[in-house]
């Protein structure tokens, strides 16, 4: 897709998005398609936020619609394109997708990136190795046949993101507990499967055993634009952050972006921004899970280590556009999150110490504190229940080293 910087705002294509809370902010999408697309949003289950939303562009509410009243309302717009930044809409994007015969995800596509057992299904078919598994239905008068599952085994929803509600689990008594945890806690079906062992030396104490990949489609073009490392997760996997560029050589490097460009075909990717975490595993690479949109702690991230736009990408894709370039996205210094996450334990949050300090640690460009004294938190909620987070850059591995250091020195969380 041509640049459209430069051109009047009335010339510029018509991007509609899927939005609801816990998106990205409104503010950071309007910034990303400054100068390439205009903005419209169509409401699905949130219709308090017509009004900030309308400050950007054109707003409609397809809140309780059926798909076909939902589609004739959505073409009211007459957008060029349609995305989604969000797992929830996915299924009723790809269907307006197809109705305003706009590049999306297809509604098949739409339900493998939605269920894990379905996506499982569609690597598998594709040739691609992975954990043995199996599908727990929600009746419970159904009992999971896991006899040829090999122990630990990784319990989670079928549907859902975040590491929410994930478990770890040694033996079947455990995994029987955790479903009955589950279903009480609302969760349909429950997908459980063997956990995959990781390579030592790309692992602790500086490093987590796998990393995420992200790409983008556009125009019938894969680009893969970075290469995330991860920190040691918090049990069970609730992740303490990341940074672009990865440690990983350059031969492992290129074995992961062979697996995940298989994987988004297996899948049936064919437009937009697509986030795949992949198991570094003494057989090779391994997908975890591939995801149909953009991952939320991301864009700042890769921004800070080389200025590219991951939101501004995935907008010019989802309008037809190519991606710009082939090879990962250049980075001229290593930008980082770091999450404090509460232990298992924790109940609630008593009182922060140290936060002052941390704005004035090098290359930190902002600090977020998330729980305040006397929030509660549960770690079964996943990743989203961190209670700090620390963005910015660096020069080099050490240095990275170096800022996990300070924080975890400068910083007291008192629990309960």
């Amino acid at each position: 897709m041509r640049s459209t910087r430069g051109r009047n705002s009335e010339d510029l294509p018509l991007l509609a998005v899927v939005y609801g809370t816990r998106s990205f902010g409104v503010f950071d999408l309007a910034e990303a398609a400054r100068g390439t697309c205009r903005l419209a949003f169509v409401v699905d289950g949130d219709p308090s936020l017509g009004r900030l939303l309308g400050r950007l562009g054109p707003v409609i509410d397809i809140t309780g619609l059926d798909d076909g009243d939902a589609a004739r309302t959505t073409l009211q717009l007459a957008p060029d394109g349609i995305t989604t930044f969000m797992d929830r809409h996915l299924a009723r994007t790809a269907f307006l997708a197809a109705e305003l015969s706009l590049p999306f995800h297809s509604p098949e596509t739409a339900q493998n990136l939605i269920h894990k057992h379905e996506q499982r299904s569609a690597l598998r078919r594709a040739g691609l190795p992975g954990p043995n598994w199996v599908l727990v239905p929600p009746d419970p008068d159904v009992q999971p046949d896991l006899g040829g599952l090999q122990f630990p085994v990784v319990v989670k929803p079928d549907t859902g993101a975040g590491s929410r509600q994930t478990t770890l689990a040694g033996n079947e008594q455990e995994v029987l507990a955790f479903i009955t945890r589950a279903r009480s806690a609302g969760i349909a079906s429950v997908v459980v499967e063997e956990f995959l062992p990781g390579v030592p030396e790309l692992m602790a104490p500086n490093f987590a055993s796998f990393v995420s990949v992200e790409s983008v489609i556009g125009a019938g073009q894969l680009r893969h634009l970075a290469v995330t490392g991860k920190f040691p997760l918090a049990y069970p996997f609730r992740e303490t952050g990341h940074f672009i560029p990865s440690h990983l050589p350059q031969p492992v490097v290129s074995k992961v972006l062979e697996v995940v460009t298989a994987a988004i075909s297996g899948i049936g990717i064919t437009v937009g921004a697509v986030h795949s975490e992949v198991k570094l595993t003494p057989r090779g690479p391994r997908i975890i899970e591939v995801n149909g949109r953009v991952a939320g702690a991301i864009p700042e991230v890769l921004s800070r280590a080389s200025g590219f736009s991951l939101l501004q990408s995935t907008m010019s894709a989802a309008l037809g556009g190519a991606p710009a370039g082939t090879d990962l996205v250049p980075c001229e210094r290593i930008g980082y999150r770091i999450n404090v996450q509460p232990p298992t334990w924790a109940r609630r949050v008593r009182s922060i110490d140290g936060i002052d300090a941390l704005r004035s640690l090098p290359g930190v460009t902002s600090v977020g504190v998330l729980r305040n004294d006397g929030d509660p938190v549960d770690w079964r909620l996943g990743t989203d229940e961190l209670v700090l987070v620390v963005i910015g850059s660096v020069a080099s591995l050490d240095a990275l080293e170096e800022v996990r250091f300070e924080i975890d020195k400068a910083v007291t969380v008192d629990y309960e």
